[in-house]
């Protein structure tokens, strides 16, 4: 179960990166986008749920659509990024998100997020 106030800081921060886009690309993601659909997933990445639960799985498959839009990796990576600094979380607290779409048993490819991360390398 997410905790109380996880949600809100999720909330605030979505309210904060909202309509930011994250790209001049129009099949970018927007860093709202983005957050939405990793929003149910902060129990496994932050909390250390040994399983993503279903609606994190199918938020990861929602971003399908951007992972191989020029410069969507790239958009999703600069976005986490962005978004743990807002959170004043280390970065690499959130180095889970490149193994979301293996324990959701999906083939997509979500970007390495780590303190060492250069997004504008991520290809």
């Amino acid at each position: 179960m997410m905790h109380p106030i996880t949600k809100i800081i999720a909330v605030v921060i979505i309210s904060m990166v909202s309509g930011a886009a994250t790209g001049a690309d129009p099949q970018s993601p927007y860093c709202n986008i983005i957050l939405d659909h990793l929003n149910p997933c902060l129990p496994y990445i932050l909390q250390g749920e040994v399983k993503p639960a279903k609606v994190c799985c199918d938020g990861v498959l929602g971003l399908t659509q951007y992972t191989n839009a020029k410069g969507g990796q790239q958009n999703i990576c600069d976005c986490v990024k962005a978004a743990a600094i807002l959170m004043g979380a280390p970065v690499d607290n959130f180095s889970k998100i490149s193994a979301l779409p293996k324990s959701c048993g999906l083939s997509v490819t979500l970007p390495p997020i780590s303190s060492g991360t250069d997004c504008s390398q991520v290809k």
